[in-house]
């Protein structure tokens, strides 16, 4: 189920993900569950660092998609092997 952005769940998992504090298998499972389900993309993600936070969007887009092409080419993340 599709979950809404607006949520402290939401902010939280930016803020980890942004500042490499969360797996790469939480980042993509956050990925899915805030934008994915709902129809956006990574430059999504990118825009709400931008435009709601004061994180380095830099950063935060390395990190998500490597979580995201380490996912897609073997089915787990890197980390989590």
């Amino acid at each position: 189920m599709a979950k809404n952005r607006a949520t402290d769940e939401h902010k939280l998992w930016l803020f980890d993900m942004a500042h490499g504090d969360l797996s790469e298998l939480d980042v993509v499972k956050g990925f899915i569950k805030f934008y994915a389900l709902n129809g956006f993309t990574v430059w999504n993600v990118i825009d709400d660092i931008v435009f709601r936070t004061h994180y380095d969007p830099g950063k935060a887009k390395e990190i998500l998609t490597t979580a995201l092409e380490s996912f897609s080419d073997n089915g787990t993340t890197g980390k989590d092997r």
